[in-house]
């Protein structure tokens, strides 16, 4: 009995051992003293959109709830050469210059994280910054502790030197820039984002790609190595973290740069607008001052390093989506708009404009269909639903006494989308003649139109009524004004 006591007692005092190690929380500081004033460092640690050009562990950052003081983040870093990803809630502070995080689910090895970033004035000037960590590891074992222990450790040493770094650079040449390329595309968003997700392919499919090697071990995170091709004929290699995203962007930032830039961040985005799409490629680039006499010539400057980035790096975007244009247009275009129909449209045009000009605003909107949209450039929101634009028609300011206005449209092109519709691109001018005064342009227009068959007795079923023009009804139309 006595030994059975025993063994029952140690039994006990090792489960409650193995209780308390699973349970166990660990806790961490990290300091730094930074010269900078303490509202600019707590800006760079509140800003979270901009983590992956700051700390060198974050790859990307998503808002999924945002207050005054509370945010729900979701979060791409790397951790021990691993890419984790969590969602957190942040508590912010901004009088206080404290923000305290926790993980709402964690990933493997970890059980729970939580902690707390500090910013506090220094009395001769400048701040120091102080990261607190609280973790459990699953189960409790000694090998999650040391791996979470290690990734701490690396990440949180990184991400205080890289936060002087940047707020040292704030406000010079050396600080951050952004800059954008676009490329309209006249075809579903679909397939472009198809053609920018397949990396894997870019070998054969793009010029300036020497050779790639894509990885997906998880999901939706792919590992990109690759060569490109510089106008000099030399290559250089860089490596990338691709995060692809639900709504179809992919954002990326390169782990491996090219001498010349220290951090490299950038977003692949499809646009649908009513003739297709529009590709846009986004860089955000830190220019690596070392570098710049080595690479560019002693006589060059950090402007000069922007340039060139900025030249290299757009141009081999555009070039891609380029490509990804040709490669979307001829899979959208395998049913080209037979003569017939093309010849219906060009009817409804004509017969579209003259309502406009004859000032039969009401006929006019019967043209778009009952939910249709009427959007410009100028607007800050379509105008949508057939009454709408009927009561925006009549709304229009009147031109001057005895003055006329015409509305010129070109020939438009024509193509079927998979969906059924139509999509159709032309360019329109607006005339404006008043009396004994040659003809002026008020307006240069570029429009792109999203068609379907008007439901209405035509025949033979197809959509198209004989001779009348009336066809067709507008679902959408944008209106793009040249000169904004």
């Amino acid at each position: 009995m006595a030994q059975k006591a025993q063994h029952n007692a140690q039994h006990e005092t090792q489960h409650e051992a193995q209780h308390e190690a699973q349970h166990a929380t660990h806790r961490t500081e990290h300091t730094i003293t930074v010269a900078a004033a303490p509202e600019a460092v707590f800006g760079l640690v509140e800003r979270a959109q901009d983590w992956p050009f700051v700390f060198p562990p974050s790859l990307h950052v998503e808002y999924l709830e945002r207050s005054d003081d509370e945010e729900r983040l979701r979060i791409w870093a790397t951790a021990n050469g691993e890419v984790k990803s969590w969602t957190s809630r942040r508590t912010l502070d901004r009088d206080g210059l404290r923000i305290r995080f926790r993980q709402e689910v964690s990933q493997d090895p970890v059980a729970a994280m939580g902690g707390e970033w500090i910013v506090e004035a220094l009395p001769g000037g400048g701040s120091r910054v102080r990261l607190l960590h609280d973790f459990r590891a699953v189960d409790g074992l000694e090998r999650n502790v040391n791996w979470i222990l290690e990734a701490i450790e690396r990440n949180s040493g990184a991400e205080l030197a890289a936060l002087e770094s940047a707020a040292l650079r704030t406000g010079t040449d050396e600080a951050p820039y952004t800059f954008e390329d676009s490329v309209r595309i006249d075809a579903p968003a679909q397939e472009v984002r198809d053609f920018l997700h397949d990396a894997g392919e870019w070998q054969e499919r793009l010029p300036h790609v020497a050779r790639v090697l894509l990885k997906e071990d998880t999901p939706d995170v792919q590992h990109l190595e690759m060569d490109t091709r510089t106008p000099d004929g030399s290559t250089h290699t860089t490596a990338s973290v691709r995060i692809c995203l639900p709504d179809g962007r992919i954002s990326y930032k390169q782990l491996q740069t090219p001498a010349l830039m220290s951090v490299h961040t950038g977003e692949w985005t499809v646009r649908e607008i009513p003739s297709g799409c529009v590709a846009v490629s986004r860089h955000t680039v830190v220019v690596n001052a070392a570098a710049v006499t080595k690479v560019l010539g002693a006589d060059a400057t950090t402007a000069d390093a922007r340039t060139f980035i900025r030249d290299a790096l757009g141009g081999n975007s555009t070039i891609t989506m380029r490509h990804a244009k040709e490669y979307a247009e001829q899979r959208a275009r395998s049913e080209p708009v037979p003569p017939a129909e093309y010849a219906s449209i060009q009817r409804f045009y004509a017969r579209q404009m003259r309502l406009l000009d004859e000032g039969e605003g009401d006929a006019w909107a019967d043209t778009f269909t009952e939910d249709g949209a009427f959007d410009q450039s100028s607007f800050a929101e379509p105008v949508r639903g057939r009454a709408a634009i009927a009561a925006a028609v009549r709304g229009r300011p009147a031109a001057p006494a005895g003055t006329v206005r015409r509305h010129w449209l070109g020939l438009p092109a024509a193509w079927r989308f998979p969906d059924g519709s139509v999509r159709t691109g032309y360019d329109a001018l607006v005339l404006s003649t008043a009396a004994g005064a040659a003809p002026q342009i008020r307006l240069s227009t570029s429009c792109q139109d999203v068609l379907v068959a008007d439901g209405g007795e035509d025949g033979d079923g197809d959509g198209v009524r004989a001779g009348d023009g009336t066809g067709w009804l507008v679902k959408h139309r944008y209106v793009g004004h040249d000169g904004q």
